[in-house]
């Protein structure tokens, strides 16, 4: 967690503090999504959204509206390459935020996820990713459903270029450094909040927070990884015993093979005995079975 004087624009604390100033946030988003906004009715910072007990919750940067609209503005710092699954639950969790029992589904009001990233999210060299959807069949034909999605990238090429009021915008976002009045006006209010007693302390509360969190999160990946250990071992240990008792097994089977064979072949040279005793014709049946340690039956039988 950085330490309070370092905070800039593009911590999640100081824009969300920022955003609050109603006059900035819908310049922001006018800059944005090259709109107008006449007034915001509703602006929320680190807005939670959890739509049922034990579901997964999500925690909304600026979550802002209009009088028929509904924004989401994100910064992020972070490549957790889940991009296009987070902005697709995202959306869900707002459409269900707004929805009240009992609403028709035409009450659902247009809504934006934006993503401001400081890495490029698509690898594609564009300043902005606008998300369109159309019919596979038919490409020209476009599907609304209202739901858009804009991506910016503040590590694109172009950015160096871009001389609008947008462009200084997001480049006063990388460098800190406010160029026109709008970015002088959020340098200020920046330096407004950074000043505050009241959010250093909130700051350091959520920093708390943070770190119990993190700290449960550890713990319980740690958990993971000794259970996942754990499970490894056993299935070695088991694995050798069953090696074990196999290589066992194998050894009985070929002692009694072994032992079979060698039976075999001295019942054979006691047989052979028995015939050449047969042979010289000297002693009796009796007295040669006795002799070769065979019975008397299997002597007969050589006859």
């Amino acid at each position: 967690m950085k330490p309070w004087n370092e905070l800039k624009i593009t911590d999640d604390f100081i824009f969300c503090k920022v955003m609050q100033n109603e006059s900035i946030c819908r310049q922001m988003l006018e800059l944005l999504l090259n709109i107008k906004i006449d007034r915001l009715e509703y602006i929320h910072n680190q807005y939670a959204i959890a739509p049922d007990y034990g579901s997964h919750s999500i925690r909304l940067d600026v979550y802002v509206r209009d009088s028929e609209k509904i924004y989401d503005i994100e910064i992020q710092t972070t490549d957790k390459h889940n991009l296009e699954k987070r902005v697709r639950y995202y959306q869900a969790l707002m459409d269900i935020d707004q929805l009240e029992r009992s609403m028709d589904y035409r009450h659902l009001k247009e809504s934006y996820v934006i993503f401001i990233c400081t890495f490029d999210p698509f690898m594609y060299d564009s300043l902005i990713y606008t998300v369109k959807q159309n019919f596979l069949e038919r490409p020209d034909k476009s599907y609304d459903d209202n739901t858009r999605k804009v991506f910016y990238n503040l590590n694109a090429s172009e950015l160096k270029r871009e001389d609008s009021r947008l462009g200084t915008f997001l480049r006063y976002l990388i460098t800190n450094e406010p160029r026109d009045g709008f970015t002088k006006q959020i340098s200020k209010e920046v330096e407004s909040v950074k000043h505050s007693t009241k959010w250093r302390k909130e700051y350091m509360t959520v920093g708390e927070w943070v770190r119990e969190e993190v700290e449960k999160e550890v713990a319980i990946e740690v958990e993971k990884q000794v259970a996942i250990e754990v499970e490894k071992q056993v299935a070695i240990e088991v694995e050798k015993q069953v090696a074990i008792e196999v290589e066992k097994q194998v050894a009985i089977e070929v002692d009694k093979k072994v032992a079979l064979e060698v039976e075999t072949k001295l019942h054979s040279a006691k047989l052979q005995n028995a015939r050449n005793l047969l042979a010289m014709n000297v002693l009796t049946v009796e007295q040669i079975a006795q002799a070769v340690e065979l019975s008397v039956e299997d002597v007969l039988a050589l006859n």
